[in-house]
């Protein structure tokens, strides 16, 4: 079966979905995006997805070309559809065609989403430590809209990987702010730290939803700009995604973290998200 995309309010097969060469998302990266995860073939943290879109939207001076709820239902009718049960749905949004001009011009905003399969997480701390390595933080300072701008976090990502490394550090005059890919936090003395989003931090659905599991399980989580020298002598380090989840770090700029093993807090809290995916996707 051919993978398909919904594309402007229509279903059909990928390969045949058309931009124009002047649309304003393929010519100045003029647009947003998300990553929404589903297990089971239902999604996992959807409206709090589409929030940040709008969000994002609103940070570009775009208006939402759907409304949430009917977005909602296209999405949960294209998954039910769809032979992917396990994976991730891809949602864009661009200014959408029209002639090449800086400024502004009217046009009807280009919509896609798609369906890709993703294989499932491992238990909590079971999956092999990450290894990152830290960049320049050299990106702009609205990094809190879910830009398809995506040129800086590529280099890092492919420099990380370049030099046997799973994922880059941002760091900025010895703060670390966030990954190229996922947010960053450290355990240190029992607590949970994180940069505060920002200019510099998006604010994560992962990242959200940890933030309230941290207050369940009675695990203290500060918000507060923590330097690169205090985030390689930490506990444990940690990073979130919508398609990783929690994923341990053992090293860093080739220095150990910790004792080496995925630890106890990080492992806690992952495994209490998982619980949660399952109670809401089951």
């Amino acid at each position: 079966m051919s993978e398909m995309i919904w594309f402007n309010g229509e279903v059909l097969p990928l390969a045949e979905a058309r931009i124009g060469v002047e649309d304003r998302g393929f010519q100045f990266a003029d647009g947003v995006y998300e990553v929404i995860r589903f297990y089971n073939g239902r999604t996992f943290t959807l409206s709090e997805h589409l929030d940040r879109l709008t969000r994002s939207c609103e940070g570009i001076r775009l208006a939402m070309p759907l409304k949430k709820q009917e977005l909602m239902r296209e999405i949960g009718k294209f998954i039910e559809k769809s032979p992917v049960r396990e994976g991730m749905i891809y949602l864009q949004i661009t200014r959408g065609p029209a002639p090449r001009n800086h400024i502004f011009a009217p046009s009807r905003p280009t919509v896609l989403f798609y369906a890709r399969p993703l294989p499932p997480v491992a238990p909590a701390g079971t999956a092999e430590g990450l290894k990152l390595i830290s960049q320049n933080d050299e990106r702009w300072q609205r990094c809190w809209i879910k830009s398809i701008a995506l040129l800086p976090n590529v280099l890092a990502k492919n420099a990380a990987v370049s030099a046997g490394c799973d994922e880059a550090v941002f760091v900025e005059k010895g703060i670390v702010t966030e990954c190229s890919a996922s947010n960053f936090f450290a355990v240190a003395g029992g607590k949970v730290l994180t940069h505060p989003v920002g200019p510099k931090v998006l604010p994560g659905i992962t990242r959200l939803v940890l933030m309230d599991l941290c207050k369940q399980l009675d695990v203290p989580f500060v918000e507060r700009a923590i330097s690169e020298a205090e985030c390689l002598a930490a506990d444990e380090v940690f990073i979130t995604s919508t398609t990783r989840e929690i994923g341990w770090v053992a090293r860093w700029n080739d220095r150990q973290i910790g004792n080496g093993s995925c630890g106890v807090i990080t492992r806690k809290i992952h495994g209490a998200y998982q619980k949660l995916v399952t109670e809401r996707t089951q």
